[in-house]
């Protein structure tokens, strides 16, 4: 009988001691739930407010970019003829921003973009801001000039009907353009692959392809095409010096990067030309011209990173 009554106190500590730790695991657990919960909100905060961000830069890149084409389409609007041959250029910048934007790509990337179409605009802008301004001078010489004027349109009309035809010839034939300028700068894979990049250090060409507008005066033939591209600092990449890589363009002679002879029949021609690099590209925007020996056809730039 002694020893049934010391068995009961042991199996109490022993029952006393379990409840102890299981009260102690439990603890444990409920403490490990708390702490992931805390986490788990935190997380979600946080991924919740990197959206927003991600959201909010977007809005504003969509808010720049339309503050930009508003601007430029006010201009546009008043000087349609001049900006003709630039519009396309915006317009392509335009929607290949707004395709990033749509996409959420990179927004250093998106910047970048934005930030050439601004210059690209604001340079056009400049330029018709300086001719609104020869404008105002020109209409308060002709008020000085009225009479003068009175006669030559009183003489205009004793010209000839073969003059009037080749003024419109003359006219018609100034107006020889390049649209859809598009550069593509690329580096050289394995068995010749080409691979487009904008990394100036990996680039080995730029090629550049354009659209010679249909125009029935200019006389159909063999025309000369001229590339001329512009470093970031501004200096003609090329061959040489001399005359071998230059040509005469209003009676002024420039250097070209690349030359090619196009067979013209008065329609719609597409080609390219290609720049093979000789150094290193720089980093930063790089212009583009297209001339003709008699006609400017256009330009657009290119930036590398």
């Amino acid at each position: 009988m002694e020893t049934k009554g010391n068995v009961k106190p042991e199996a109490n500590k022993k029952n006393e001691k379990i409840y102890r730790i299981t009260i102690l695991v439990m603890g444990l657990l409920v403490l490990l739930l708390g702490i992931l919960w805390v986490t788990s909100r935190q997380s979600l905060r946080e991924v919740t407010t990197e959206r927003e961000i991600a959201e909010e830069l977007n809005r504003g890149l969509q808010h720049e970019l339309d503050s930009v084409l508003e601007d430029y389409y006010h201009f546009k609007i008043e000087y349609d003829s001049v900006l003709a041959d630039k519009d396309s250029v915006i317009q392509a910048n335009a929607e290949e921003i707004q395709d990033l934007i749509r996409r959420q790509e990179d927004y250093y990337r998106i910047r970048r973009q934005l930030n050439l179409l601004r210059e690209i605009t604001q340079n056009y802008v400049h330029e018709i801001d300086s001719l609104h301004t020869e404008n105002r001078v020109l209409k308060a010489e002709n008020v000085q000039m009225r009479d003068e004027i009175e006669q030559v349109t009183r003489r205009t009309t004793e010209l000839t009907e073969d003059k009037q035809q080749l003024e419109s010839q003359v006219e018609m034939a100034s107006a020889l353009r390049a649209y859809q300028i598009e550069p593509f700068p690329f580096r050289i894979r394995g068995r010749g692959r080409e691979a487009e990049t904008d990394r100036a250090s990996r680039v080995e060409q730029i090629r550049v392809c354009f659209l010679i507008g249909e125009n029935p005066i200019v006389p159909a033939g063999e025309l000369n095409v001229y590339m001329r591209i512009a470093d970031p600092d501004g200096n003609i990449m090329r061959l040489s010096d001399t005359m071998e890589h230059a040509f005469l363009h209003m009676e002024d002679t420039l250097q070209y990067s690349a030359s090619q002879v196009v067979n013209y029949q008065n329609q719609e021609l597409n080609t390219c030309m290609t720049w093979e690099r000789t150094e290193e590209f720089e980093p930063g925007v790089y212009s583009i011209s297209l001339f003709t020996d008699e006609h400017r056809l256009g330009e657009t730039a290119l930036e590398l990173r």
